[in-house]
């Protein structure tokens, strides 16, 4: 039979291939060349430098001195004169130059690439705006007479006047009010200006618009409103035109009421509403800050309040005020009482009435029913003694807001 073929081991194969042979030389070829490339060049410490600077010097240290040896030291004032330490047992002398403090004038004119620290403007009102703000009042009712009558007492003050709602760009400025067609025709402000008009016995009676101003239209400045009501949840910015107008509207004597609708501070209105205040009024020295219980708004208005009331679901974050010339110019009230404005208490103060507006006499009047009616989950504090302090409060503010300025109106001719 004929001898099967004896199979080739692959090492034999291997060794028999020119192609093996040259793979191999070609990659050492590449080996050698690329072995011999520099690719980080060799770090070499300093020599000398780096042993005299880092580097511990080889001998020890000298011994210290003996205690009565003197030891020389320096001074960079004078470096000829040296202040001499001597052993304890003896009286130690020092000899040190007294340095010169007379005092120099440097002209103004002579650095005019110093910086100037900010410095607080004087509250004192200019003339100028104190004429203004007295045709401003004028414009609510308030005569010399009864500015010189009233003695900054809101008790007596006589004045009639509008209460606007502020619309404002990219806000929910709407959000406790009930609008039909454009118009408010219920909700927390129209129950607040009927309940203070009631409390005043006639004296001040305000009434709401029923339009919401727009304050970056011209209207702001041509009505002149005491104060304008500024609301909402969300975060907004403000135009450009609508900072301008506040800006001069509070020069003329109006007056912002902020009131926060998402009860806190830090909440996105809380901190919108701080921001964009910051830009009608920019100077450094111009920052909000708490109004104190002893404060008139507390102290001097138709209710004396001890304690602060606390707003929608209890927060009782303190009030704060913006002053400009040392009067105020914006109130921010951070507790959410807007919304418990929405309840309608009847005369009387002791009962709340329904949540449904007469509609047979055309009253507005109406309590908030969701409100009521989630007021233990969602809505706490929404109660009758709650809602009875807020607005009284709320009269407090406005009424104080009438009387600001009187006491340099009196000044004018």
């Amino acid at each position: 039979m004929p001898r099967e073929p004896k199979k080739q081991h692959w090492m034999e194969k291997i060794s028999r291939s020119g192609y093996f042979f040259g793979a191999l030389l070609f990659h050492l070829i590449i080996f050698i060349m690329v072995g011999t490339w520099i690719i980080f060049p060799a770090i070499h410490p300093p020599t000398e430098d780096f042993t005299k600077t880092y580097l511990p010097p080889s001998a020890p240290p000298p011994p210290p001195p003996p205690p009565n040896e003197t030891v020389p030291m320096p001074t960079h004032a004078a470096p000829s004169v040296t202040t001499t330490i001597t052993a304890p047992t003896a009286t130690p002398t020092f000899s040190v130059p007294l340095p010169d403090l007379s005092p120099t004038t440097t002209p103004v004119n002579a650095q005019p690439n110093m910086t100037q620290a900010v410095v607080s403007k004087p509250n004192t009102l200019s003339d100028a705006r104190l004429a203004s703000i007295q045709k401003t009042e004028e414009a609510w009712g308030r005569t010399k007479e009864n500015i010189l009558e009233s003695n900054s007492d809101p008790k007596n003050v006589t004045a009639k006047f509008p209460v606007y709602l502020a619309s404002y760009a990219r806000g929910d400025w709407g959000c406790n009010i009930h609008m039909m067609s454009g118009q408010i025709d219920a909700g927390s402000l129209p129950n607040l200006v009927t309940k203070m008009n009631e409390w005043s016995h006639g004296h001040i009676t305000g009434y709401v618009v029923p339009t919401p101003l727009n304050i970056g239209g011209p209207d702001l400045l041509d009505k002149k409103p005491p104060f304008i009501f500024f609301t909402g949840h969300k975060d907004f910015i403000l135009t450009d035109q609508e900072v301008q107008n506040l800006r001069d509207y509070l020069q003329i004597g109006g007056a912002i009421w902020g009131d926060n609708c998402l009860a806190g501070r830090g909440s996105r209105f809380d901190v919108a509403f701080r921001r964009e205040m910051k830009r009608v009024v920019p100077d450094l020295d111009k920052n909000f800050e708490p109004v104190a219980m002893t404060d008139p708004v507390y102290t001097k208005s138709w209710y004396p309040i001890q304690k602060l009331p606390p707003g929608m679901n209890y927060y009782a974050e303190p009030l704060e005020h913006l002053d400009i010339d040392g009067k105020l110019a914006i109130l921010y009230t951070p507790n959410d009482y807007s919304d418990l404005f929405y309840m309608h208490i009847l005369p009387g103060d002791q009962v709340m009435a329904g949540d449904r507006p007469n509609k047979k006499t055309g009253d507005p009047l109406f309590t908030n029913g969701g409100f009521y009616n989630n007021r233990n989950v969602f809505f706490r504090n929404f109660e009758l003694p709650s809602c009875l302090a807020a607005q009284q409060l709320g009269m407090n503010i406005i009424g104080y807001m009438l009387v600001r300025f009187d006491k340099d109106l009196l000044l004018t001719p």
